[in-house]
């Protein structure tokens, strides 16, 4: 088995294996190959020239304190079904880790399925979502359309209360709007005496789901207008930990990072919250 970082030439094959692993809808695998295939961050084994295991890497800034750290997102941690319990994902990732250290990212995060799988690789919880079930009723608020350059400002200031939250700058954040809006989301504002003072992007499907719920202030406003769009259908969203909503906390991210930043992190106790990465 060979161990090395993807190439452009390996697009088809990560794609294929891709859809092999996961239940994604076409238009996201699409938009994700088209827009968040990094090859020269990502890592694949392979068997011959063939693709059997790959995670696929992208480089962020994460929050920590007043200043910020070098991280690499993985995702797309897939190994050809045959092929399970050989050992390849683990050993493709610590290929990547070694990777990303020789070029100054020390710490590796992921967003897992099952918490606990990578447990054994040396990834910690690392940030907390709490997931509201519309278990409360809000008050009502001005809700406006959509504002993209808007919703990245309240997006700028909400990092400034949060460690392990991804800094995004504003062509990231048109991207991680774009790739909601290839999965089907849409969005709203809540503006409070005449300013955008927060935002919900959300699926509207058989359900309504808030996916990225911000507020610089009240989160109310926002749940209710969820609550009203999903008319007696069932209504959740995802919330930053510290929000007075009764929902059930848990671990969102884990992240295999230095001793030093965890140390760091530790020592700046602010609440420790991400949106979705991708």
């Amino acid at each position: 088995m060979n161990y090395r970082p993807l190439t452009e030439g390996d697009r088809d094959q990560a794609k294929a294996l891709w859809q092999t692993c996961f239940n994604d809808p076409p238009a996201f695998v699409d938009w994700f190959f088209e827009n968040r295939y990094r090859p020269e961050w990502s890592a694949g084994t392979f068997d011959g020239d063939r693709l059997v295991s790959v995670i696929h890497g992208w480089p962020m800034e994460l929050s920590l304190g007043k200043a910020s750290f070098s991280a690499l997102m993985t995702s797309g941690v897939a190994t050809l079904p045959q092929e399970w319990g050989k050992g390849y994902m683990h050993r493709t990732m610590t290929f990547l880790r070694d990777q990303a250290r020789e070029r100054g990212v020390r710490a590796l995060f992921n967003h897992p399925q099952r918490l606990g799988a990578y447990a054994r690789l040396g990834f910690r919880p690392s940030t907390c979502t709490s997931y509201w079930q519309g278990e409360e009723t809000f008050s009502a608020g001005k809700i406006v359309p959509f504002s993209e350059e808007e919703a990245f400002s309240v997006y700028r200031r909400i990092a400034e209360k949060y460690d392990g939250f991804v800094l995004r700058d504003r062509d990231a954040f048109h991207l991680k709007m774009e790739d909601y809006r290839a999965d089907g989301a849409k969005g709203f504002m809540l503006d409070q005496g005449g300013h955008a003072t927060g935002y919900a992007v959300c699926f509207d499907k058989a359900d309504v789901f808030g996916e990225e719920v911000l507020s610089l202030g009240a989160y109310g406003p926002l749940l209710h207008e969820l609550s009203r769009l999903a008319n007696g259908r069932e209504v959740g969203a995802k919330l930053p930990p510290d929000v007075e909503a009764a929902g059930k906390i848990r671990v969102q991210n884990v992240m295999l990072a230095d001793e030093d930043i965890w140390t760091a992190l530790e020592a700046s106790g602010a609440p420790r919250f991400c949106v979705d990465e991708y």
